[in-house]
């Protein structure tokens, strides 16, 4: 009995390092702000793709964390055009089938989402605001201009 438990708890703990490694590498970009990403030595198709991911995400989360807002399916348009416009940016430059860029960046988009929330939120009750006084502000204005 002792034995089956440490066994499962091996597993369980390999398990959690796992899903750690694969958020931190999800979420590497997401530390940092869009124009420190975009300044980097990337090439401009990762670039835009970079973008059109954080866009996504940015709207995403601006919908999912309060969708009775009176700019709500404004969010909502915009970051179901930036999600479609990051997988044809994803077709052209790995020359992946839609299908399989279109799961990969659903599952981008849900990590991505929930992350920024936890930002939105923390920021709201530090500063009344989702984005005001925090890095999320200018990369949503880089997002609105597009």
């Amino acid at each position: 009995m002792i034995k089956l438990l440490s066994n499962n708890k091996l597993i369980n703990l390999i398990i959690f390092l796992l899903i750690l490694f694969f958020l931190k590498n999800i979420n590497a970009n997401e530390l940092k702000p869009l124009n420190e990403i975009l300044n980097s030595n990337h090439s401009s198709d990762i670039n835009s793709l970079i973008t059109m991911n954080r866009c996504a995400a940015i709207y995403g989360a601006l919908y999912f964390i309060n969708p009775s807002d009176a700019n709500s399916k404004e969010y909502e348009n915009r970051y179901k055009i930036f999600l479609q416009s990051a997988v044809l940016e994803d077709i052209k430059i790995y020359n992946t089938n839609e299908e399989e860029s279109y799961k990969k960046h659903i599952e981008e988009f849900k990590s991505s989402i929930k992350f920024f929330i936890q930002i939105y939120l923390q920021n709201y009750k530090k500063n009344n605001s989702y984005l005001k006084n925090h890095w999320l502000e200018d990369d949503f204005l880089i997002c609105e201009k597009f």
